[in-house]
């Protein structure tokens, strides 16, 4: 006898009674893939289209016309995101060191914001689910050691930028 739990008559654990078309399946993931190629290329292109403030190596966000980093206007302190703009257009402009230099966090995201880009435009062609990869990156793991980079580069831009120890501007 047949056990509905099995799915169809094939009787293999974990297929649906009644299995999804290949075009709604596909379509769900298409849209997904267009939605994180949409805002990885599009931060990208901003990140194009902006002219990095390499001197102060914080500030290229304003030509966006956002407000200047309240923290680092109220004590001298940049924030632990100040500079990823200005890496990112760094980053888009091929000056991959100075981008480095400016902002090691925000230069890695630029990086993995451009696989994105990459591997959804992929998704986006095949139909390929993105999924895998989003499970595999949110692991606690994984979120403590982009925390952990992140505070580590956010220790460094305050040295930089402050002049701490002799070091920066």
């Amino acid at each position: 006898m047949h056990n509905p739990a099995h799915g169809p008559a094939t009787g293999h654990p974990g297929e649906a009674a009644y299995p999804r078309t290949a075009a709604a399946s596909g379509y769900g993931l298409r849209l997904a893939a267009a939605a994180v190629f949409a805002v990885s290329a599009g931060v990208l292109l901003v990140a194009l289209m902006l002219t990095p403030k390499t001197q102060a190596g914080v500030g290229t966000h304003e030509a966006m016309g956002l407000p200047a980093c309240g923290l680092e206007v109220a004590t001298g302190i940049p924030c632990a995101t100040c500079g990823m703009t200005t890496s990112f257009s760094l980053m888009a402009h091929g000056r991959f060191v100075s981008a480095f230099i400016n902002q090691p966090a925000g230069a890695l995201l630029s990086v993995i914001t451009a696989m994105a880009t990459v591997l959804s435009g992929y998704a986006l062609a095949t139909g390929m689910s993105l999924a895998p990869i989003g499970r595999a990156l949110w692991r606690p793991r994984v979120v403590v050691i982009g925390i952990a980079i992140l505070l580590i580069a956010w220790a460094y831009k305050i040295v930089i930028h402050t002049g701490m120890f002799g070091v920066g501007t």
